[in-house]
């Protein structure tokens, strides 16, 4: 038997865990209207208050510039592209992020091959077979994470979407150190001062000592049979550790011995197509001074005050992407085109813009499908956001109006924006640079 079948048969043993519903009583049907979200109102307050663009060097781990207004220059022109040797598929129908250290890329690919990439040329400066046999990723993509000591020192941290661990040289290639856990692991890894971070597929959460590979702390947290694959990571808060799980739940957890503090569900199984019905949190949380923002893939996005759990606002709008905050805005692209800017203090919408929530409507020969966005990039304040058709959407931040268009390509994953540039993966594999 195989281990995909073993994980599957393990959650029908273990069962569906308890969601608590929350009162939709004064919520309208999310999706009865196509130009507007019915549910929330506008604020009117434009101004979205960002941070000033600054120009960040390094991205240690998947989405950590989501907290970032990235410096760049428009319009963008481009000026390399390669291809990464990988492709959405059914079998691997998720990409892993690369991560950015000085002037290099750090990518894995579904072949299991680690490339490193000189962001400024796109030349391809070495790629090792990590993995001898990938077998397919559709309960879970490779991750990849990775430490910088100094210039002649670089560690990367890789999972095989499986149940390896590797530690990598960033410099050479090589393989520092592999470990092998006994089930899978679900999500992405964080590494944070030693620590590597990262959850299985039973919802047993490690800190592995990111030296020799072995485990520091376990957790064992609950978990829903019904869950699906996913890139989220665990996020470091202070001395904290912010776990996303399955069925709408969360947990906030000690950094130092992995012992529970709090946790919250924030899932709701009603009003919702099909697809969303599971409500696992599979985009990443967000953690800014004091708060920690939550967006359930079936109902809700909340905020919560990290040290008494106290919930401070709620809107009833899920999405399946992490957010981008910058300033006193958090965006959030929701389920079904749901785009929008909220005050983050209060949660009132400063805006929001509806795009189309199904394809291939009136298609003879495609079937009817929901429609599924990346997440935007705020760079130079603005958002840019990838339609499902390949399209980037440049929009004004403050007032979220449309300002231009640039065709790239349908994308793997979210644009990221480093060292004045900004990347594109795409669905087909190619890898592309604009300034």
């Amino acid at each position: 038997m195989n281990k995909i079948a073993n994980v599957l048969i393990l959650f029908f043993l273990i069962g569906c865990s308890s969601v608590e519903e929350i009162d939709m009583s004064n919520s309208s049907y999310v999706f009865e209207k196509q130009n507007i979200v019915s549910f929330i109102k506008d604020s009117k307050k434009y101004n979205a208050e960002l941070n000033p663009p600054l120009n960040n060097l390094n991205n240690f781990n998947a989405k950590s510039n989501n907290l970032s207004n990235s410096k760049v220059s428009f319009p963008l022109k481009k000026i390399w592209d390669i291809n990464t040797d990988q492709k959405i598929e059914d079998t691997n129908p998720l990409f892993p992020e690369p991560i950015f250290i000085l002037s290099s890329i750090y990518l894995i690919n579904s072949n299991g091959q680690l490339l490193k990439v000189n962001s400024n040329n796109g030349k391809i400066v070495w790629k090792n077979n990590i993995f001898e046999d990938p077998e397919n990723a559709i309960i879970g993509p490779p991750s990849i994470a990775g430490e910088y000591i100094s210039k002649d020192v670089i560690n990367i941290y890789i999972h095989s979407g499986n149940n390896e661990l590797f530690s990598v040289n960033g410099i050479t290639g090589k393989v520092n150190w592999k470990r092998t856990f006994k089930l899978p692991f679900r999500g992405g890894i964080t590494f944070f001062e030693k620590q590597i971070l990262l959850s299985d597929y039973v919802g047993d959460v490690f800190s592995i000592n990111s030296n020799d590979g072995k485990i520091n702390w376990k957790t064992s947290l609950s978990t829903d049979y019904n869950s699906v694959y996913t890139l989220a990571r665990p996020i470091i808060a202070k001395d904290k550790v912010i776990v996303p799980g399955t069925g709408g739940s969360f947990f906030v957890l000690s950094l130092m011995s992995g012992k529970i503090i709090w946790s919250d569900n924030i899932s709701s199984r009603s009003q919702l197509p099909k697809v969303f019905h599971t409500g696992d949190i599979v985009g990443n949380p967000i953690y800014f001074e004091g708060i920690v923002y939550v967006v359930s893939q079936s109902g809700y996005t909340s905020a919560f005050d990290i040290e008494t759990a106290e919930k401070i606002w709620t809107l009833p709008i899920g999405g399946i992407e992490t957010p981008i905050l910058s300033g006193k805005t958090i965006f959030i692209i929701g389920n079904m085109g749901i785009l929008v800017a909220v005050d983050r203090f209060t949660g009132e919408v400063r805006w929001q813009n509806k795009y189309e929530s199904k394809i291939n409507v009136d298609s003879y020969f495609s079937d009817e499908a929901i429609a599924i966005y990346k997440a935007p990039l705020l760079a130079d304040s603005k958002l840019l956001f990838p339609d499902h058709y390949g399209n980037i959407r440049i929009l004004d931040a403050d007032k979220g109006i449309e300002m231009d268009i640039l065709s790239i390509g349908k994308l793997a994953i979210s644009p990221i924006a480093v060292n004045k540039k900004i990347f594109f993966l795409r669905a087909d594999g190619k890898l592309l640079a604009y300034e």
